[in-house]
């Protein structure tokens, strides 16, 4: 996990939360440490796949969102053991459209994807990233425990 300059409070819950996140993908990608690293950005933590995006918000808002290219029973083993996570809401997100090499396609209209962003350009890129968990699906948000 990679907490930037550009994210100086982050707390020590959502961090519990980052990590449990790279964890789960870990799994997935053994030994392929690009693909279960994420990256804190304004106070947010972006994780992103071949198959899948996710953002954690300040509020611990997990939003989710899959490549189109994903298989529903693997979208659905992942939403599975992503709701797992303690002290996250849930919140799955349309999926985002590829471009024939699997790349996610930043502007529909022009059809350029993440294949040809400037990666020093972090305000730009990460605002696309959020861009694609706008549109929520399901909702599933964690109740209170009570004492």
């Amino acid at each position: 996990m990679d907490a930037s300059s550009e994210s100086p409070k982050i707390s020590k819950e959502l961090k519990k939360i980052a990590e449990d996140i790279e964890s789960l993908f870990k799994k997935f990608h053994p030994g392929e440490g690009a693909y279960s690293v994420g990256q804190f950005f304004k106070e947010e933590f972006f994780l992103r796949t071949e198959y899948a995006l996710v953002v954690l918000t300040k509020n611990n808002d997990l939003r989710l969102s899959f490549s189109e290219r994903t298989r529903p029973s693997f979208a659905a083993l992942i939403s599975l053991l992503i709701e797992e996570i303690k002290g996250a809401n849930l919140i799955v997100c349309e999926d985002y459209p590829t471009d024939e090499h699997g790349s996610m396609i930043i502007d529909e209209t022009d059809g350029s994807s993440t294949g040809v962003i400037i990666w020093d350009q972090k305000e730009r890129y990460f605002s696309m990233l959020r861009s694609k968990v706008e549109h929520v699906i399901v909702r599933k948000t964690k109740k209170g425990v009570t004492p």
